[in-house]
């Protein structure tokens, strides 16, 4: 059901330290999403609020949580977008249905 609201293109991209202390961005993986800009207040991972300017739709599958935050970025439109904050949105069942990601 939420699959065929994902009708648009996106890239994640895993970034891990080298030897040296500098940030390597890993091979981008499609992703189908769904894109709304949107300004939002949403707290960060350290607690505090700021603002969204975008907001991603991407399926439940996507290797995307609290923890790999600061270590994840999101292509769209040939430009990388950092993580502010993430949600799973659960159904009644409380299965996850599909992850709400703010930038």
């Amino acid at each position: 059901m939420i699959n065929d609201l994902l009708n648009q293109d996106c890239f994640i991209i895993k970034t891990v330290r080298d030897s040296y202390g500098d940030y390597i961005q890993g091979d981008p993986v499609y992703s189908a999403c769904r894109t709304s800009e949107k300004f939002e207040n949403v707290k960060n991972k350290a607690g505090e609020e700021v603002v969204s300017s975008l907001r991603f739709w991407l399926p439940k599958d996507i290797d995307i949580n609290e923890n790999n935050l600061t270590d994840t970025l999101i292509r769209y439109h040939d430009k990388d977008y950092s993580i502010i904050s993430m949600q799973n949105r659960i159904d009644l069942m409380g299965e996850t249905l599909f992850k709400v990601v703010y930038v």
